[in-house]
């Protein structure tokens, strides 16, 4: 009798299904991976001119290093809804007689900047003179004093 269901050489065609689906799989895994990264990292534009800037970043670290030898500290908390900064000096007293101007934007949005003024409650500690409303706000703050400027943007959460 003659066998007509002998074993054929077995190919690797049956694991190409399988192969095409783990290769799609790795790559929706990498996308998933990179917009996670992209929603959680850096919001977006930093700076309207940023080809002049780039053209003069020498400025710009200097500008930083030099803050950062001032040895200024700014600290950002809420009040009522109102901004509260407080500022100290390296040996941690406080900057008393700094002048500040902050304007508050929306990282995201139409939104225009909100110009935010500031009275001093105590040495060092200043409070804004308006409400934010609810919401994420970035703060860009510039502190003029003892003939030095110090400059900051602070992320605010106001819930």
């Amino acid at each position: 009798m003659i066998n007509r269901y002998r074993a054929q050489p077995r190919s690797y065609w049956h694991l190409f299904p399988w192969c095409l689906a783990g290769g799609i799989s790795v790559v929706m895994l990498a996308n998933a991976a990179l917009v996670w990264f992209a929603v959680t990292s850096f919001p977006g534009l930093a700076t309207e001119h940023g080809f002049a800037n780039s053209n003069s970043y020498d400025r710009v670290l200097q500008a930083a290093q030099q803050q950062m030898a001032l040895g200024w500290r700014v600290e950002l908390t809420l009040a009522d809804f109102r901004p509260v900064i407080t500022l100290t000096g390296r040996d941690g007293t406080p900057l008393a007689g700094a002048i500040l101007a902050a304007t508050a934007e929306r990282p995201v949005g139409t939104d225009a900047p909100v110009p935010l003024g500031f009275q001093a409650t105590a040495p060092g500690r200043f409070e804004a003179d308006a409400p934010l409303a609810p919401g994420r706000w970035d703060l860009d703050l510039t502190v003029t004093g003892d003939g030095h400027t110090y400059r900051t943007v602070r992320r605010l959460v106001v819930k």
